[in-house]
């Protein structure tokens, strides 16, 4: 008598149907993940998704905040003079050369002597500086005057040059 053959575990409808729920569910969850930690990145590219985006945030906790990209931030001019005594200031201007909205950046001001040495540095922020916005839109520039006093022993004596810098913290 020939021996009779159980089908595999793997070929019974129910085990497939839990298999199709299961790869269904995982994907799904992929999904999400994906959205959640490109959130910023896809609000920024497809804005009219931004409200749902914002609502799903409600729900997680979580923010949607500008992009942040210095590669597509350019120091358009900048110029730091001495008024008077240890007073000087720093005039500057930034531009967006993306194609969507970007974070506003910070500014580091170097100040140098003859020798290029630092002598001293201060990050400013966006606010510091008076923008009056968070976000940079495409293509706008944000010009920033500030009036600096740079105390320190000697320190306004050996003032040759200065280094600006945008960045993000």
């Amino acid at each position: 008598m020939p021996e009779r053959v159980e089908p595999s575990i793997w070929r019974r409808s129910g085990v497939r149907a839990a298999l199709g729920v299961s790869c269904v569910a995982l994907l799904l969850g992929l999904c999400a993940q994906v959205v959640y930690v490109e959130r910023d990145r896809i609000a920024a590219m497809e804005p009219s998704v931004k409200p749902w985006l914002v609502t799903l945030c409600e729900w997680q906790g979580c923010t949607i905040s500008p992009l942040q990209r210095i590669e597509s931030i350019v120091i358009e001019s900048s110029s730091f003079n001495k008024l008077r005594g240890d007073v000087y200031r720093l005039n500057f201007s930034v531009r967006s050369a993306a194609a969507i909205d970007l974070a506003m950046p910070a500014v580091e001001l170097t100040l140098t002597d003859s020798q290029d040495q630092v002598l001293t540095r201060r990050v400013f922020l966006g606010t510091e500086l008076g923008a009056k916005t968070t976000v940079l839109t495409p293509g706008a520039e944000w010009q920033g005057s500030w009036g600096i006093s740079v105390k320190g022993a000697g320190i306004t004596d050996h003032i040759s040059g200065y280094r600006i810098l945008a960045f993000y913290p």
